[in-house]
């Protein structure tokens, strides 16, 4: 209300006021603490700044009223296992080219909701280049800045076909005279199956929705989009480092080497706020703090999207797409909770 005039605007209209009923007092951005201060003047015992950091710092754990939950990893070892394990289930990456000698390449772009991605492979499957990007608002722009990086593989004759994919396939698709889109489900079903025919789940969860897609005998069965309360799972960790001044890898290291991650439940990630809220009220570290988000996110898509009664629902080869599975604290929280085999 302070910084929004706009939402001033609406608030009045809708409530059909006339403008001089509301009071928009100074520093209305800081109101509450200026009721806090006043209120302070009523406590009879004063404390210096130096007081009140050593009761802080010294605040027994006992009188923490959080649960905690099983640590992402044990130990650093446990880590470096698990990364070894997933970087073996990658496409070939070609590192050098000559584009006069290369006889078919095709790019696939997925305009995303919060990013756009990019892919340059060869007729072998294997990977020439990747683009990665936020759309900061212009998916357009980024799109044109991923093929114009491409540009330097491409001749005359050996670019076969573009086709685009996600939110903005259709649009990216007419912008750029592209060969043709493909709806995302499918998108994400045909890459799957470069990895394991006998795919039995599909789990995508992205910066703003959840998605996914069950298989049986080598066929899409059913489809499950999340709903609106469900939304914005990937942005609000990113969200949440950002508040806190660290960078989604910082936020990262800190979950993968705490070990007592505060259960934050299976509540719809917008509606979590209150639950860290009361774990920072606690002296609970950010690092606890950011392996709960982990460990929140997948259990929001397991039990809040998805509605999985039992975990053997998903069969025994689960597919891990989306983003935010790039975020090796929410992959290792999916393996802990389903204890499945998957591809990612």
């Amino acid at each position: 209300m302070t910084f929004l005039s706009e939402l001033r605007k609406t608030f009045q209209e809708t409530l059909n006021l006339p403008e001089d009923a509301f009071i928009l007092p100074e520093n209305s951005e800081v109101l509450v603490a200026i009721g806090a201060a006043l209120h302070s003047e009523k406590s009879e015992k004063l404390y210096t700044i130096d007081e009140i950091l050593n009761y802080l710092n010294n605040e027994k754990s006992s009188n923490k009223t959080i649960r905690v939950l099983e640590p992402l990893f044990k130990d650093m070892k446990e880590y470096e296992d698990f990364k070894m394990r997933h970087a073996k289930r990658n496409l070939k990456k070609i590192e050098h080219i000559d584009k006069n000698n290369t006889k078919e390449l095709y790019i696939g772009i997925d305009a995303g909701s919060t990013t756009t991605k990019l892919i340059l492979i060869n007729e072998k499957n294997e990977i020439i280049d990747t683009f990665y990007k936020n759309n900061m608002g212009k998916p357009l722009e980024i799109a044109i800045e991923g093929l114009k990086k491409f540009s330097k593989y491409i001749n005359s004759s050996n670019l076969k076909a573009v086709f685009s994919t996600g939110y903005g396939e259709e649009f990216i698709t007419k912008a750029l005279n592209l060969d043709g889109g493909i709806v995302e489900t499918i998108a994400h079903f045909t890459a799957g199956k470069l990895f394991e025919k006998n795919l039995s789940f599909i789990v995508d969860i992205g910066g703003q929705d959840i998605k996914s897609i069950k298989i049986e005998n080598g066929i899409i069965s059913d489809i499950q989009l999340n709903e609106a309360c469900s939304s914005g799972t990937g942005s609000f960790i990113e969200t949440f480092a950002k508040n806190l001044n660290m960078t989604i890898d910082e936020f990262v290291e800190k979950a993968i080497k705490t070990k007592n991650p505060v259960d934050l439940g299976t509540r719809c990630s917008v509606f979590m706020n209150s639950k860290v809220k009361e774990a920072l009220k606690d002296g609970v570290d950010v690092g606890d703090i950011a392996a709960g988000l982990a460990y929140s996110v997948v259990k929001n898509a397991l039990y809040k999207v998805i509605k999985v009664k039992n975990i053997d629902e998903l069969g025994n080869n689960i597919f891990v797409q989306g983003g935010t599975f790039k975020n090796d604290a929410v992959l290792r929280a999916f393996e802990k909770i389903t204890k499945k085999t998957y591809i990612d």
